[in-house]
């Protein structure tokens, strides 16, 4: 019984100190390949957010206009908010009262975008 114990011990193995800096050293170079890709990908989420964002308000505006059967539509400065803009979009074109930008109309309905946070 013994000696299956003492034999046991000596066979029993682990992972020595070089093979684990190796991982380590890899998983350091995989890392800092990776973070500085993915980082490039975080702005151009929010620009295309931005860019459907303003899409989505010119066709409510263009929806609305083609409704109502008018050509011209009151000139609107920059609001966020499209339940008090005029003519009133939300609930009826936009879903969400408030948008992440701010957006002007001329009276033919050519929506602008201006004021976006970063």
């Amino acid at each position: 019984m013994s000696r299956w114990l003492r034999r046991a011990a000596r066979s029993q193995g682990g992972f020595t100190l070089v093979e684990l800096l190796v991982v380590v050293g890899i998983m350091g170079v995989l890392s800092a390949v990776a973070v500085p890709n993915v980082g490039r990908f975080v702005g151009s989420g929010k620009t295309q957010a931005n860019a459907s964002e303003v899409q989505s308000v010119q066709t409510a505006l263009d929806t609305y206009m083609a409704d109502q059967g008018v050509t011209s539509v009151t000139a609107q400065a920059a609001t966020n908010n499209m339940s008090t803009s005029t003519p009133a979009l939300s609930p009826s074109y936009v879903r969400t009262a408030t948008t992440r930008c701010s957006y002007a109309w001329t009276t033919a309905g050519v929506v602008t975008q201006t004021g976006c946070p970063p």
